[in-house]
């Protein structure tokens, strides 16, 4: 007999931002997670972020669409303002 069992816990968190905060983040983010580690390391330690690179290079990938959503924000207020 053959038998094949996986298992795996999987999370996920959701975060609500305002758009000040998508804009902090995206801040942040726009120095490149390399760089952002390298400062990080060098200034503050690696401690808290050294088993956790490939994560934080995961999530400043995943901020990279609010760029798109906050320049439509920022097109959205031209408009309104025109009026």
């Amino acid at each position: 007999m053959k038998s094949n069992v996986e298992s795996s816990i999987s999370t996920k968190v959701y975060m609500i931002l305002t758009e000040e905060e998508a804009r902090a983040l995206l801040g942040i983010t726009r120095y490149g997670a390399d760089t952002f580690l390298q400062c990080f390391f060098k200034h503050l330690g690696k401690f808290y972020l050294e088993d956790h690179v490939e994560g934080l290079k995961s999530l400043f990938a995943s901020i990279e669409p609010i760029e798109n959503e906050l320049a439509k924000i920022d097109r959205a207020r031209k408009e309104f303002e025109k009026e």
